[in-house]
């Protein structure tokens, strides 16, 4: 394999610290350390009366600790094949306030990871701090590496080559014991890979999980995951129970890649996963559990598949070059009873180790028949404004301009009311609304035979109601980005309706609760109606205002 310089350029002696999952970040950290003595070759032939360790070689040191980190989470390949190089269009700073000479004793190089990826290259982005005998003598920001010659496949590839059966399962189309065409031998790291996942979306359901499903193929109904551009789960690698079998205790573990240039980054005009898609990265993965299950062979009529609940918590922003979000879920209760079907599930998203997304969910399986009556919120009451308020409210088109999103992620139109000082606390009320459009891309999506507005993007209105909020009280440019919703506050949402390409307007409402002007957050409840029927609401959603621009590095 590709080594580390060696013989006048060993800058490193051991290894004192590596953890891949410390750091401020929590993508990885570690700590190296090298001797230094007075006749080292770099004090000798440096300046001849001024025996010093040159500023570029201190950078070296600190890159080799780095390619020691990366080449631990296992980034390597043979030499003359692979090698590490600058990452384009990264800039970074090297800032120094020591010095290494004659007298030092010890160097050390502590490097925080805070951002891995794949684009399509390996690549990490990390700040470095040197020591001088125990004191901070040289800071990096942005030190950047990338691995040319391999891709995140070519790495996958290789380890799996070097499983400790020493052979390797190939990913093709098998089956298992279970009976599950297209599930992988459990010695391999894909157990269901994308094209499974997409022929359950999009095709034949047979094909994404075996013979049991293939009554389906051929046109009869069965609950169906998002198809592209909504679909964001990208293959399975671990599972526990029995399929076929609606269980608690069933459990799975999903990846998403995250492609640096997907088209919801434009679309949000946002540098951050929007929350709709963390939310299905999360719910798509429970979906899938629930076909793992066999839920619709449950009954011989055809049952739709709804997400009826939930809370969650954001506990980190991920971004374009964040790579990998893997999500945990587990099914926790299965009910049935008249008919119905109704599935607790817990998840957890973590990138590179750190939670990003937790909560809990539950969906119910119901007859169409079902769906068709159903009331919608029970004893909700929207706020209505008062006489004095209506005067003052102000109404406008949603601006089409940054850092509002684009047509294709806009869920609201128009703002029908904004009254700063009104609503139920005196902190302020909104309602926006949108005509449905029967052709939006979102219906053509999800689901396949059964098209309905993704609650997900009914909770995103909800946020962008909350946008307008803040960018009306505390102002920004177009380079502002939002943390929607706030980190570390949970949130809950519950659905009791449905938006179909034949419904006519939605209409989002939020009241604000709470409010901090010094650290530009707000928190808000609120209810969304189709047609005049409340249908979800909304509880303790935050959302923080950034006008610092955009995210650093890591995000």
């Amino acid at each position: 394999p590709l080594p580390l310089p060696g013989g006048r350029m060993t800058l490193v002696h051991r290894v004192e610290t590596l953890d891949p999952g410390g750091g401020r970040f929590g993508l990885g950290l570690i700590r190296a350390a090298a001797d230094i003595h007075p006749g080292d070759w770099f004090m000798v032939c440096y300046f001849v009366d001024d025996r010093v360790m040159p500023g570029t070689l201190m950078y070296e040191c600190c890159l080799h600790a780095l390619r020691i980190f990366l080449m631990r989470l296992g980034w390597v390949g043979a030499s003359g094949q692979v090698a590490f190089e600058p990452l384009p269009g990264v800039a970074n700073r090297l800032r120094c306030r020591g010095q290494v000479i004659e007298s030092t004793r010890k160097v050390v190089y502590e490097v925080v990871i805070k951002e891995l990826g794949y684009g399509p290259e390996p690549f990490a982005i990390a700040d470095a701090l040197m020591y001088a005998d125990g004191k901070p003598i040289v800071e990096i920001t942005d030190m950047a590496l990338r691995l040319v010659g391999t891709n995140r496949q070519g790495l996958e590839q290789l380890w799996l080559r070097c499983h400790e059966s020493g052979s390797r399962s190939r990913a093709v189309s098998v089956v298992s014991s279970s009976g599950h065409p297209g599930a992988l031998e459990r010695g391999s790291r894909i157990l269901y890979g994308k094209e499974q996942i997409l022929a359950f979306a999009t095709g034949k359901p047979s094909e994404g999980f075996g013979d049991r499903y293939r009554e389906f193929d051929d046109g009869r109904f069965i609950a169906r995951l998002p198809r592209p551009p909504y679909q964001f789960l990208d293959r399975i690698v671990g599972l526990e129970g029995e399929p076929w079998t609606m269980a608690a205790g069933t459990s799975a573990e999903a990846e998403y890649d995250i492609p640096h240039d997907a088209w919801y980054f434009e679309a949000d005009r946002q540098e951050r996963v929007p929350y709709a898609v963390l939310l299905e990265a999360a719910l798509q993965a429970c979906g899938w559990v629930s076909a793992y299950m066999g839920s619709a062979l449950a009954s011989s009529q055809p049952l739709k598949f709804r997400n009826l609940g939930g809370t969650a918590c954001q506990h980190a922003l991920v971004g374009p070059r964040s790579g990998t979000l893997r999500t945990e879920v587990k099914a926790t209760q299965v009910t049935r009873s008249a008919g119905m079907i109704i599935q607790h599930y817990e998840f957890s998203i973590r990138c590179h180790g750190s939670l990003v997304f937790d909560g809990a969910t539950y969906f119910g399986f119901f007859h169409p028949e079902a769906l068709a009556e159903q009331v919608g919120i029970r004893d909700a009451s929207p706020y209505v404004l008062t006489v004095a308020e209506l005067s003052d409210a102000r109404s406008f088109p949603l601006p089409d301009r940054s850092p509002f999103p684009d047509r294709r992620w806009r869920m609201v139109e128009r703002i029908d009311a904004l009254v700063e000082h009104g609503g139920p606390h005196g902190l302020g009320a909104i309602s926006g609304s949108a005509q449905v459009d029967a052709e939006a891309w979102f219906f053509q999506a999800h689901f396949l035979g059964d098209p309905v507005w993704p609650g997900s993007l009914g909770l995103e209105s909800f946020l962008q109601l909350l946008k307008v909020v803040a960018i009306e009280r505390w102002g920004c440019g177009e380079d502002a980005t939002f943390d929607s919703p706030g980190l570390a506050h949970p949130h809950t949402w519950v659905y009791r309706g449905q938006v179909l390409s034949s419904s006519r307007q939605v209409t989002t409402q939020a009241v604000i609760t709470a409010r901090d002007d010094e650290r530009r957050w707000l928190k808000a409840d609120g209810y969304l109606l189709v047609d005049g029927k409340v249908i979800y609401q909304m509880n303790d959603f935050t959302l923080r205002l950034d006008t610092r621009g955009t995210p650093a590095r890591g995000t």
